[in-house]
């Protein structure tokens, strides 16, 4: 039987309203930060996966889901200020958070500004190469990522037309069918003529798509927490070898190998739950 939830909202101080799921369990707090194109009921899988033993929510961010698409610049900062006063509202005080590709980069960023908010932080497949070695190259492939999203449909005719175009995609390719028809389900509006049209802003989404080529180490720097990498270990974005190197920017960080090629929370929920729940535990969280 799925586990059950809640989906609710908050309308925070800077105006925005944020849409939330919310997987009521034990301590510790589990904040889960979606990718890019992503929304917060897709780590529903990764939820079931984990048990009750954590109280887990996992927000649409801004520009995403049914959360506002507001004006600002969508860099990490301004999403680790949302999550800042999203916790505030919410009364949570100290959270381990669990974040993929922009997901990640808003939780370096607020494990920076906020190291006595967090206990632990989780990288699903890891961090982007591009956020730590801004070379020629990357910054390239960052623009032309950002301008193919603005090139994405603004609407599909059917189920059967979005699932034609998502198939292809990197770094969707590797999805299981279910995985996919999940973001079908629930990242679009379904209109009663059987039209869906995506619940993220593609504009706002390429805009966070930017801030790739961004620097982060120094905020590693500033990490007080514990930091779990979790490679994807058949993908080709980042080796053990970046892996590990990469690694060495935070006083105290892991790299695990967990199968699969990309959104592990997706490919590989059980897999990505115990590797987090292992962590947790060395570390002395749980």
């Amino acid at each position: 039987m799925p586990r059950r939830f809640r989906q609710d909202a908050v309308k925070l101080p800077n105006g925005l309203e944020m849409h939330y799921h919310e997987w009521p369990g034990q301590q510790p707090t589990l904040i889960f930060l979606h990718p890019s194109l992503g929304y917060g009921r897709m780590w529903e899988f990764m939820a079931e996966a984990m048990g009750d033993r954590f109280h887990i929510y996992a927000p649409d961010q801004r520009g995403h889901g049914r959360t506002d698409k507001v004006d600002g610049d969508y860099s990490a900062q301004e999403y680790a200020e949302d999550l800042a006063i999203f916790m505030q509202e919410l009364g949570i005080d100290r959270a381990v958070l669990v974040g993929h590709s922009l997901g990640g980069r808003v939780a370096q960023v607020f494990a920076a500004r906020y190291p006595q908010r967090v206990s632990a932080l989780g990288l699903i497949a890891g961090p982007h190469l591009s956020n730590f070695y801004g070379t020629r190259d990357s910054a390239r492939s960052v623009l032309e990522g950002a301008y193919g999203t603005i090139s994405h449909p603004d609407e599909f005719g059917s189920k059967e037309e979005a699932y034609a175009f998502m198939r292809p995609i990197k770094p969707f390719t590797h999805d299981p069918d279910a995985a996919l028809h999940h973001r079908i389900e629930h990242n679009y509006v379904h209109t009663d003529d059987g039209r869906l049209i995506p619940r993220y802003d593609k504009i706002r989404v390429a805009q966070g798509l930017a801030h790739l080529s961004y620097n982060l180490r120094p905020y590693a720097a500033r990490v007080e927490c514990p930091v779990l990498i979790l490679r994807a270990s058949l993908g080709a974005a980042l080796t053990r070898e970046q892996a590990d190197e990469i690694a060495r920017f935070w006083r105290n960080a892991h790299v695990v190998d967990v199968e699969g090629h990309y959104a592990l929370q997706l490919e590989n929920p059980a897999g990505a739950a115990k590797a987090i729940t292992t962590f947790l535990s060395n570390a002395g969280v749980l």
